[in-house]
Formats: C-alpha cells, sequence, structure tokens
C-alpha cells in the first residue's frame, strides 16, 4: 500500500510540473507532442565497472525494449548504481524506475545514479501526464565463459554393429561412413557404406559400395576435385565420382601412402593430390593434378611418418598448405613432429621441439577458430590419449591446453574421424579405445561457447 501511496504522490508531483509549464501563455506545444513519451537515447556510465560507459543499447519502441545486443563480458559485476544518461523524442516531465526483482519505485530526476544489477521498468510521462509509455531496460552479461568448451555424446553410431576400422567425411552435402565388419574381414567382402544427413547424423542408411576392396585403407579416403581417392595395401590408388562405385586408377605409381590434397590457391597455385610412392625399395613424394598427370619430388625423410598421422588442409596469406601430425614413421616410430608443404613435392619438419606435444599415432588433428588442435592419439605403449593441444602459430609450437579438458566420461581414444560442421561444432566420430579394439560407437560433439552465440 506504501509503494501504491507513494506513486501516485509521484504522479501527482509530475502533473502540478505540468500545469506550471502549460500555464506560460509563451510556450506553444502541438498535441502530439504533449503525448510522445519515447526515449530516443540510453547510455550508462560508472568508473568503476569496466566498459559499461561503451556498451551500445537498442531501444525497440515497438515492443518496449531497452538492451544491449551485444552481451557485456562474462563475469562482469553490476553491484554499484550507475549514472543514467536519457535523451527524450521530445520533452518529458520525468521517468520512474520500478525494479523487476524487488518493486522498490523510484521517480528519477536525471540525474541520480540508479540501481540496474536487474532488471527495471523504466516509465516515461509527457506533458499530457496520459500518454505514458514503459520499457523493459536491462543490461545483458554472458552468463557462460565465451571461450570455454561444452562437449556432449551426441549420439551412437550405427545400432547393433561393431566396426574395427572406420571412415567418416562429409561428402556431396551427406555424411559418408565407410566402415570395415570385423565379422567378415579376410573374406574378400568388400567395405561398407553408410550415409545420414548432416543436419541428423543419428539415423544412418546403408548404401550400396562397389569396386573399393577389401584391403583398402579407410582413414586416408581424400577429397580431391569432385572424386574420393582411396589406396589399398597392396599399393593401388582407385577413384570414384560419386562415393560409391569406385575403379582403379590406371597408370598410378604404385601408392605406399595417400597424404592428401592441396586445394587450388588465390595466387594461381594449382591443386594436386599429395601421396608417396614406393619404386625400388625408395619412397619419394609423388603428386597428381587434375588432368591426372604424375610429378615426383624429393625423397622422404626417414622421420616422415607413413601412418596414423593426422591431416589438414588450411590458407594463410593466400597460399594453400597441407599439414601432417603425429604417426609413425617407417622405422615404426611414432612422432611429435608437423610437417607442411604448399606443393605435396617437399615437405619441412616446422616443429619447435622445445614445445611440442608428446609423441603419438592416431591424433584428432584439425583447425578450429584459427588455432591448429590435437586431440587424443596414442602413445607408444598403445595407450589411448584424451589430452589436448594446442599451436598458434600453424603447428610450429604446441601447448598443451589445462583449462579445456576432455570430460569424464569421454574415453580415450585415437583414430577418430573429426569433422567441423557449418556451425561451428567440432564432431568426433567412432575412434578406438585400444590398438586391437573396435571402434567405439560414439560420436562427441562440443563448441567453443562465442560461436554459438545468435546475434539479434
Amino acid at each position: 500500500m506504501g509503494k501504491i501511496k507513494f506513486c501516485g504522490l509521484l504522479i501527482a508531483g509530475l502533473a502540478f510540473l505540468m500545469s506550471s509549464c502549460l500555464g506560460s501563455g509563451d510556450t506553444t506545444i502541438d498535441d502530439w507532442n504533449l503525448g510522445n513519451a519515447q526515449i530516443a537515447a540510453f547510455s550508462l556510465s560508472n568508473d568503476s565497472i569496466e566498459g559499461l560507459s561503451d556498451v551500445v543499447f537498442t531501444i525497440d519502441q515497438v515492443n518496449g525494449k531497452i538492451y544491449n545486443r551485444d552481451s557485456m563480458p562474462y563475469g562482469t559485476v553490476i553491484d554499484e548504481k550507475v549514472i543514467c544518461t536519457i535523451s527524450y523524442e521530445f520533452y518529458a516531465l520525468g521517468s520512474i524506475f520500478v525494479s523487476q526483482e524487488t518493486g522498490d519505485t523510484v521517480y528519477w530526476n536525471g540525474s541520480d545514479s540508479v540501481d540496474l544489477s536487474s532488471p527495471v521498468w523504466i516509465t516515461v510521462y509527457p506533458y499530457d501526464g496520459v500518454s505514458t509509455k514503459t520499457y523493459d531496460a536491462r543490461i545483458n552479461i554472458h552468463q557462460v565463459n565465451p571461450d570455454s568448451v561444452i562437449w556432449e555424446l551426441y549420439s551412437g553410431l550405427i545400432r547393433g554393429k561393431s566396426f574395427s576400422e572406420m571412415k567418416v567425411l562429409p561428402y556431396n552435402g551427406l555424411y559418408y561412413m565407410y566402415a570395415k565388419d570385423p565379422s567378415v574381414s579376410g573374406t574378400g567382402v568388400e567395405c561398407e557404406l553408410y550415409k545420414s544427413e548432416t543436419s541428423d547424423m543419428v539415423e544412418w542408411e546403408q548404401i550400396s559400395l562397389t569396386g573399393l576392396p577389401e584391403n583398402t585403407v579407410l582413414s586416408r579416403i581424400t577429397e580431391y576435385g569432385s572424386f574420393l581417392y582411396a589406396f589399398t595395401t597392396a599399393g593401388e590408388l582407385f577413384q570414384s565420382a560419386d562415393g560409391q562405385n569406385w575403379s582403379q586408377v590406371e597408370e598410378a605409381p604404385h601408392i605406399q601412402v595417400l597424404l592428401g590434397a592441396i586445394p587450388e590457391n588465390r595466387t594461381g597455385g594449382v591443386s594436386v593430390l599429395s601421396s608417396i610412392s614406393k619404386t625400388d625399395e625408395t619412397l619419394r613424394f609423388v603428386t597428381m593434378n587434375d588432368k591426372m598427370e604424375w610429378q615426383t619430388g624429393t625423397a622422404t625423410p626417414a622421420s616422415f611418418p607413413l601412418s596414423g598421422f593426422g591431416v589438414l588442409n588450411y590458407e594463410a596469406m593466400y597460399h594453400s598448405y597441407l599439414a601432417i601430425s603425429g604417426g609413425r614413421d617407417k622405422g615404426e616410430n611414432l612422432s611429435d613432429l608437423t610437417w607442411l608443404t604448399m606443393n605435396g613435392l617437399s615437405w619441412v619438419s616446422i616443429t619447435n621441439k622445445q614445445s611440442t606435444f608428446s609423441v603419438r599415432e592416431g591424433p584428432a588433428f584439425f583447425q578450429y577458430d584459427t588455432l591448429f588442435y590435437l586431440i587424443g592419439g596414442m602413445d607408444a605403449s598403445g595407450t589411448a590419449l584424451k589430452d589436448i593441444y594446442y599451436s598458434k602459430d600453424k603447428g610450429v609450437t604446441w601447448w598443451q591446453d589445462t583449462v579445456h579438458l576432455m570430460p569424464e566420461d569421454y574415453d580415450a581414444r585415437g583414430f577418430s574421424s573429426v569433422v567441423i560442421d557449418e556451425d561451428h561444432y567440432m564432431l568426433l566420430f567412432g575412434g578406438k579405445a585400444g590398438k586391437d579394439t573396435n571402434i567405439l560407437n560414439e560420436l562427441w560433439r562440443g563448441r567453443v561457447n562465442r560461436l554459438g552465440f545468435k546475434k539479434d
């Protein structure tokens, strides 16, 4: 009851001011301006609250809202009264602030500091004393750390199936999953192929697959141009225009390992498919262009990985690059190096050995939010890992991430398929918890929070 009486006194005071102003014969105000109670500009300041004076507030006249589209940083605390500056569309008698949380009511005289630690109703009184307008005013503050990562077990994969090998990649607007069923291993039966909508990833439909031999190395299936390429343990190269029907590439050299594709870049560099070939027991880098012309490069260094490495493409300074990290070399040694090429014919190790990841094979290696990342893999003893390393300088220097960790219920693993989708999610498909175990029937999804913030 006391608050109602107080509001009545405030309104009476405003009415008195209104009659005093309108009583002057020298003032002519049209009817529209008499009833115009709109706020035209709104800002806040407090020297003790960093960044408050820089906050831009949106005034939604239709819905009666005042708010900042760009939320203030996570951890910002509004624990002091703030100076409020309001400009009206025309002359106003004043405004009343009512806390939406407590109901406390204050007649704002245009200069007093106000409590905006929680949302308030701001009612503006124009000269006619009738056409009031009320705004819902609030300061938006990020409620989650924008740089933290939330991981979730999104789904299983193929219900009722168990696979010894698996590769998932985006292709033709879908996700294609190539897999080997251990129950038919050694029988000459070809691999299996499943597809899923990129917006789903829960329902997988098996589709026909022909021409891809059982000894195909699924982990190295690579998209180049409009084709998919794969190689076998016998050194054969296969090609597919639709992902389902495969045929052997004639006159290809003996392929020891398929490394990846280097896209055409904006400086005119040609695109190539990068591989390692074996001739007379000598390993050399080779490339194939889009005309299926082969070119031979330098001999492969002894420490260069031949299996178990992670691979990614990226662009920097208008040049396209192919990078690989980790893996196992021809001496069966695990690597802690990152290698880089611009043309596929010559590679250079760029790793700063003073700051790198521990040796491993099967890491998830990818670029995300301008950084390079390595997640998990398997160490020299075959123990699966779940640690995270990141590089700010394209793989030269690596730091272990001790803040953003994989969840406790995420099993350590290697040899996952990793995809970054258009919604900025990191997708980790499958993976193995041990060298001789089957693929984990899991899809994990994670995203840096700020990359999921919606813009109004």
